[in-house]
């Protein structure tokens, strides 16, 4: 994929046929029609699915006419697609880690964007990543889009949690080049060393802290160029836990969707996703943009 992303010519849905993919395939299509792409929809059948199956019917009634989980797969997801009224390719595939097979038909269908679902642990009222997601958001050349609420149209806000990395800075280009008529916010999380044990000068301490924080802000948004100019990017700065700010800031704003960078300045994501990246995709109650540095070396 090019390093300057523009609108997608063609989107990959990664679908479980689970109930929460309908969320993801709703957000697709819409993406498809406002983008004039084309949508593929790809299944993972596991292998021991169809063992299973063979099993569980070697001793079928006199009017079945056969089937297996890949034609089943295949009608469920074209019936999905007849009721929204749009055309999909389907790939149904058999076997294999389902995440590696995933990024196969991406890249087979040369598709600029991965759309999908996830679950959520509602015991603990958060996203728990499963292990395609995660491996997708780790792995995947092209932005991954993890759907989370319902489609009521197209995204109307978006913020980017940043740390001021030329990653970062590529995630909001990319961000701004797929939704160009959104509203665009940039989101910074930042700790200040030893502020806890500073006996005087903390408050000084804080509001220098906060004021450098402000001015890389300005100048990170001015780097990336916005379209309409600099000064209609909100800019958010606090002393803050990054992935709680985006879950705060979320709940009393309209946010309809984060843009995540997955390599970064800290030396921790320098380790696949990296522990801030994960947190923020774990965590954020909005649907996510996951942008990988294409200059980050493939994992």
């Amino acid at each position: 994929m090019n390093e300057a992303i523009g609108r997608p010519r063609s989107i990959l849905l990664a679908s479980d046929l689970d109930a929460r993919s309908d969320r993801a395939l709703d957000r697709a299509v819409q993406l498809a029609r406002a983008w004039g792409a084309r949508l593929v929809v790809a299944n993972v059948v596991e292998e021991n699915a169809v063992e299973a199956h063979a099993m569980l019917v070697r001793d079928p009634p006199a009017w079945y006419r056969g089937s297996d989980p890949v034609h089943e797969a295949e009608k469920l997801l074209q019936a999905d697609a007849d009721a929204r009224g749009v055309d999909v390719d389907l790939r149904v595939v058999r076997g294999g880690r389902v995440a590696d097979r995933v990024l196969e038909v991406a890249r087979e269908e040369d598709c600029d964007l991965i759309v999908t679902g996830v679950a959520r642990q509602e015991i603990l009222g958060r996203l728990m990543l499963g292990s395609t997601v995660d491996q997708l958001a780790r792995r995947s050349p092209v932005p991954v889009l993890v759907v989370h609420r319902r489609m009521h149209g197209p995204y109307q806000r978006m913020v980017v949690a940043s740390d001021w990395s030329e990653s970062s800075k590529f995630a909001f280009r990319a961000a701004a080049g797929l939704f160009p008529d959104a509203a665009i916010g940039v989101l910074h999380g930042y700790d200040v060393p030893m502020a806890g044990l500073a006996d005087t000068g903390r408050d000084a301490l804080l509001a220098a802290a906060h004021e450098a924080a402000l001015a890389e802000g300005q100048a990170f948004i001015a780097a990336c160029e916005p379209p309409g100019g600099a000064s209609r990017v909100g800019l958010v700065v606090e002393r803050l836990d990054p992935a709680l700010l985006l879950r705060l800031y979320a709940s009393q704003f309209p946010v309809d969707l984060a843009v995540v960078s997955s390599h970064g300045r800290s030396a921790v994501f320098d380790v696949l996703l990296g522990h801030v990246a994960q947190r923020l995709v774990e965590e954020s109650p909005v649907d996510t943009l996951i942008v990988r540095d294409p200059h980050a070396r493939a994992r």
